[in-house]
């Protein structure tokens, strides 16, 4: 097993990453007291049960932990799901464009019960959703309660769910409709404040930016799932949610504090090494960015609502240019921006958004369409100077551009990877045959490796894409499965030093059985044989790593 260590102020955090996931810990704490001659055994009981103590804050401790051995597990799941009785589904909001949907044969509340009973041996879900009399949009999921996001605020939508198992799909629950809150763009609605799994010694017992309103107290399991206990019911899997998709990154946030994530100044005056950001009035930072985590185009867009085409009967080209046109930039993302702006007159129908740089030969160009009032610009230099405009346009004709906004990306994060000046970009635009299971379908790239392997790339985005492995560049890419973890470590496949964010997370036995290659973790090397199903080994739709990819140096 292997396990992540972080040590903050008096407050040692250990997150045990088992080597499937239906594996339990047990274990035990020695510790040697204030002097050497006291010593402390704890056991850690069994079956994943909560533990909680307090300890000595000066000496040395022993924390051993092992899987269960298999035959002591006790499986209490039927291993069917009812699929005669339609479902019962509850909808609450989480933020303006995002709800928490939860469902059982019997009615129950939103948030209600413990994910920990969950039978996701008994089969699984399929939720559908759309906005009125749109296309259905369709989703699995392995328990009774899932969040789903990258909605439109104040907007109506239907909802509905049905059990399935191996052999045939259930009936669908009575149709739902919500309506998600409104929210406001681009602004930051911030979860419930929630605490990780911490050992306090008694000298310090504060929650370390929690709200003692919210959470009352902390377990330690051996199985190391975190729990707690609130004093609100009505808060409960909100803090559940905010949990599961955060694991171990936990929020300083109070309790209703709504302020944007957005300002004209960053947090930090200078990047990663040490040089000044750029400040002007036409800029925007979004600074919530923690160092280790990856950037993300998908979700920085999230906060820019996507606008519905209409049909227009245009008569005339623009005649007015665009306004108010803002460079939105990631603190600590050097590679993208979002160019957004407002709308000046009904008879634009789509957008150029025209990019200038000076490059080794001469000024380079890029141009990009949209029929929306903001896109991302990807694939930026580091340390350098870039001008924006935007043309409106219209089947009869093209209006006047917009004034020039300036901005100078700031410099690439060596936390993230190796960044050599001048460079040429590693990766080769080449079109390979892939294994299916991609959420990506976009360009692809390939590049070779030291280890005598070829790696492949699809594109969903320059940061998020879909990793693949080949023995030879005209043979098949396969995709790669994790032993102990949903791929977060593949990151190391495309040169970044950082555990990335990746796409659904299931369980190896909820996934098709494969051929693919696999291992365990960052440093090994791959094997190659099944993935998915009884494999123990997982595999997922995409990554993002912070790595952009062709990228520009």
């Amino acid at each position: 097993m292997k396990v992540r260590i972080n040590a903050t102020g008096d407050t040692i955090v250990m997150k045990f990453v088992r080597p499937n996931a239906d594996t339990k810990l047990e274990g035990y704490i020695l510790g040697y007291g204030s002097s050497m001659f006291s010593k402390q055994f704890i056991q850690l009981p069994e079956n994943g049960l909560p533990y909680e103590t307090e300890i000595d804050a000066e000496p040395k401790y022993l924390i051993a932990v092992q899987p269960v051995p298999v035959n002591n597990v006790k499986k209490q799941c039927t291993g069917k799901v009812n699929l005669e009785k339609p479902l019962h589904l509850v909808i609450g909001s989480v933020t303006p464009t995002s709800v928490l949907l939860s469902w059982g044969t019997f009615l129950k509340m939103p948030y209600e019960g413990d994910i920990m009973n969950d039978c996701l041996e008994d089969g699984h879900y399929t939720v559908r959703y759309r906005e009125r009399n749109r296309k259905w949009t369709q989703q699995t999921c392995p328990s009774s309660d899932m969040v789903i996001d990258n909605l439109k605020p104040n907007t109506a939508y239907e909802f509905g769910v049905r059990p399935n198992n191996e052999e045939r799909s259930g009936v669908w629950s009575k149709p739902v409709i919500h309506n998600t809150n409104m929210g406001r763009s681009p602004k930051h609605v911030s979860f419930l404040p929630w605490c990780i799994a911490q050992i306090i010694p008694p000298s310090n017992t504060s929650t370390n930016g929690c709200s003692t309103e919210s959470v009352s107290i902390l377990h330690i399991s051996p199985v190391f799932f975190i729990q707690l206990k609130l004093e609100h019911a009505h808060t409960l899997t909100l803090l559940f949610l905010n949990l599961i998709i955060h694991l171990s990154v936990a929020t300083r946030n109070e309790p209703g504090d709504n302020s944007s994530v957005f300002s004209s100044l960053p947090a930090s005056e200078v990047d990663a090494l040490g040089k000044k950001r750029f400040v002007a009035p036409h800029v925007l930072y979004k600074t919530d960015k923690k160092p280790d985590e990856p950037c993300s185009i998908t979700h920085s867009l999230s906060f820019f609502p996507e606008e519905e085409g209409v049909e227009q009967n245009v008569t005339a080209p623009p005649r007015l240019s665009p306004s108010n046109v803002t460079v939105v930039t990631v603190e600590g993302c050097p590679s993208f921006i979002i160019l957004d702006w407002e709308k000046t007159d009904n008879d634009t129908t789509e957008y150029e958004v025209i990019s200038r740089t000076q490059g080794p030969n001469g000024e380079e160009v890029s141009i990009l369409t949209t029929n929306q009032t903001h896109t991302a610009v990807e694939n930026l230099k580091p340390e350098s100077s870039y001008e924006f405009k935007v043309k409106p346009k219209n089947e009869l004709g093209e209006g006047p551009a917009s004034e020039a906004v300036s901005f100078n990306t700031e410099s690439a994060d060596p936390r993230v990877s190796e960044n050599v000046s001048g460079k040429a970009a590693i990766w080769t635009q080449f079109p390979f045959k892939a294994d299916s299971y991609s959420e990506c379908n976009g360009k692809q790239y390939v590049k070779r490796t030291w280890y005598r392997k070829f790696v492949g790339i699809q594109l969903c985005n320059s940061l998020r894409y879909k990793i693949y492995m080949s023995d030879s560049l005209n043979g098949k890419f396969y995709n790669i499965g994790d032993q102990t973890g949903h791929g977060e470590d593949h990151c190391q496949f495309v040169d970044s030093f950082l555990d990335g964010r990746t796409g659904s997370q299931l369980l190896a036995d909820q996934l098709p059985s494969r051929s693919g290659f696999y291992r365990a973790m960052r440093q090994e090397p791959v094997n190659f044989g099944q993935i998915g199903g009884n494999s123990h080994a997982t595999y997922v739709g995409w990554y993002e790593c912070g790595t952009p990819i062709p990228g520009k140096w």
